[in-house]
């Protein structure tokens, strides 16, 4: 297995607290509140804006899976697409900054879909107690040998 998928793995594991994974036995698969919304982004390097949205499920106390996709519209180009299994690291007690990766899968217009990973870091706007929380996200999804950098900007709403 090449990649950063044994280091994500490694880190996963040393980050999941004891309590939670005991917690996660006696009770249901997340340790709190999933949340859900829509996000907006800027493709820089193909030039393309985005529309997605994405969930935010956590596992454990610091570790929360983030599943997402996004339509594409490159412009002179057709609509693509991208789905991502991600799972992010949240750091500081409030959890606004938090780090990441997962895998993705590429579809550009008229062509085949690619599988690749990505690489994110982010920052929530909101206090943990807040029902809304606005966020802003730096990545980069990693396809034959490309890695273009993506801003995206959107809001998760707590279910």
């Amino acid at each position: 297995m090449s990649g950063p998928w044994p280091l994500l793995a490694l880190v996963a594991i040393v980050l999941l607290p004891g309590e939670a994974l005991a917690q996660r036995r006696s009770g249901g698969l997340f340790s709190g509140p999933v949340q859900v919304g829509p996000r907006v982004g800027r493709d820089f390097e193909n030039k393309a804006w985005s529309i997605g949205g994405q969930l935010a499920a956590p596992v454990g106390r610091n570790l929360e899976l983030r599943p997402s996709g996004d339509l594409f519209f490159p412009r002179g180009e057709g609509m693509g697409w991208q789905l991502n299994g991600d799972a992010a690291i949240r750091f500081g007690e409030g959890g606004g900054l938090y780090a990441g990766g997962g895998i993705a899968f590429v579809h550009p217009d008229d062509s085949d879909t690619e599988t690749g990973y990505n690489l994110f870091f982010g920052l929530s706007t909101a206090p943990p107690a807040h029902r809304t929380k606005g966020f802003i996200e730096f990545r980069w999804t990693f396809v034959d040998d490309t890695s273009p950098f993506r801003l995206a900007l959107g809001f998760l709403y707590r279910l």
